[in-house]
């Protein structure tokens, strides 16, 4: 084969690699430990193709993050207690890198040679792999699309951001204070007046135990979200026909119980009539697979955000999300699923709306008020959450069960507290208190939904 057949190759590996760049970051860590900081920022050990110099990398950032010398003799020993010494080539590799020509003023040039090469690599092997995704031909296509989206991600997400000094982007937050808030209210006056309303890449969470209106909450904020933009509605709970029947009673006002027995009077038939075609314009998309998983979510997330702009993603609820497989305890899967919508919200830059299942421990205390400490499975809801909304009923008090409790438990972006709500289960809402309700304000004045 002659040398202009084999070029093509060895370009292809040049690309993927880079010996000379790699051995000149290291000679540059060694000599000058301000060189580490710079490389880190950039690049981390394992973006090293050879994993001598991963190694050896790794050993000096290690000196420099206990503040101890990264020069050649430091750099050897710390290997030698390491037992890594012959492993990466012994004491004369070390001091070969040092004799490499490299300059402090030169090192972000070659670790940003050793980034670029590592993304190509990754980009190789998550391409690999997506043909193997390609070629199984068995499962569920749209799982097999979000995970070589995911392998693609991860590739991504190892690139170093462009990291800038907090005053470059100073100006532009100022500016931002000027204009109007990017988030979308409540259908409650005294909610948005603890939380401000729905904020784009937030995580809300909604806490309940059965039966104290949590689904009903979560279908009238998508209701309000669907005024701005398409709405996903993951329903692990009910069907897709049980949410259009709620949908009939929040807006025309029409009895569950006569929705749910189909023993509609000829009123009722009128009041469907008038907001049928509310109902069917509405763009909520339904997806009500009972045993949806993460990753099933995601997609269905993303495949509504192509079908136009997406106001926000709403999820009932999340002990209900199946794992797909492994041996982690159920706290740490749920944990990852709470991890996982945050950062959907921040990708997708909209508001994630989470219902979450309460533990049942709280039903013994004496005033039955849930906590923080209540949510079901996992702390880590509530690490990743934004703001947790926790709903209290007192359906066997007959001065209170017309009252919906609303404890805003966690609030990143506000006051924490109490206010308390209307219940009209009956049609499927809550309301403000200090409203009155008619059919007209229910069908015409969204505002109050």
């Amino acid at each position: 084969m002659s040398d202009q057949e084999t070029l093509p190759e060895h370009a292809a590996a040049t690309l993927q690699h880079d010996r000379f760049a790699e051995q000149s970051v290291l000679g540059s860590m060694m000599l000058d430990v301000r060189a580490v900081w710079d490389v880190i920022a950039i690049c981390a050990p394992t973006d090293f193709h050879d994993w001598r110099h991963e190694d050896i990398a790794r050993t000096i950032v290690g000196l420099a993050h206990r503040n101890e010398p990264t020069e050649p003799i430091s750099v050897i020993a710390e290997l030698t207690k390491l037992g890594l010494l012959d492993r990466v080539g012994g004491v004369s590799y070390v001091f070969e890198l040092q004799g490499v020509p490299s300059v402090w003023s030169t090192v972000a040039h070659y670790a940003q040679i050793v980034l670029e090469a590592s993304l190509r690599r990754g980009l190789l092997a998550a391409g690999n792999e997506i043909t193997q995704l390609g070629k199984v031909g068995v499962g569920d296509v749209f799982e097999q699309v979000e995970a070589a989206r995911a392998l693609v991600d991860q590739v991504t997400r190892s690139a170093k951001v462009d990291v800038k000094p907090i005053g470059d982007t100073f100006a532009k937050m100022i500016e931002s204070l000027t204009e109007p808030p990017t988030f979308v209210e409540t259908p409650w006056r005294d909610l948005n007046d603890f939380i401000g309303g729905l904020r784009p890449g937030k995580l809300y969470v909604i806490g309940a135990r059965p039966g104290s209106g949590k689904s009903i909450v979560g279908l009238q904020i998508a209701v309000r979200l669907a005024q701005v933009g398409n709405v996903a509605f993951a329903s692990l709970e009910m069907s897709e026909e049980d949410l259009q029947k709620r949908m009939l009673a929040l807006f025309g006002e029409v009895h569950m119980t006569a929705l749910m027995n189909s023993s509609l009077s000829p009123e009722d038939w009128e009041k469907v009539a008038k907001v049928r075609t509310r109902v069917m314009g509405a763009p909520i998309y339904i997806d009500d697979r009972p045993a949806m998983n993460i990753t099933q979510i995601k997609a269905f997330a993303r495949s509504t955000a192509r079908k136009g702009k997406l106001a926000g993603v709403v999820v009932d609820y999340l002990q209900l999300m199946t794992d797909r497989g492994g041996d982690k305890a159920r706290h740490e899967v749920v944990g990852e699923f709470s991890r996982e919508l945050k950062i959907l919200a921040r990708e997708l830059e909209v508001p994630v709306i989470a219902l979450s299942q309460l533990n049942r421990a709280l039903e013994k205390r004496t005033s039955g008020k849930p906590s923080l400490s209540d949510l079901r499975e996992s702390g880590a809801i509530e690490q990743d959450a934004d703001a947790v909304m926790l709903l209290h009923r007192e359906d066997a008090n007959p001065k209170r069960r017309h009252l919906v409790e609303v404890i805003v438990a966690k609030n990143r972006h506000g006051k924490t507290g109490t206010l308390e709500l209307l219940w009209e289960g009956q049609y499927a809402r809550v309301q403000q208190r200090s409203t009155v309700w008619t059919p007209t304000t229910v069908i015409e004045d969204q505002t109050l939904i």
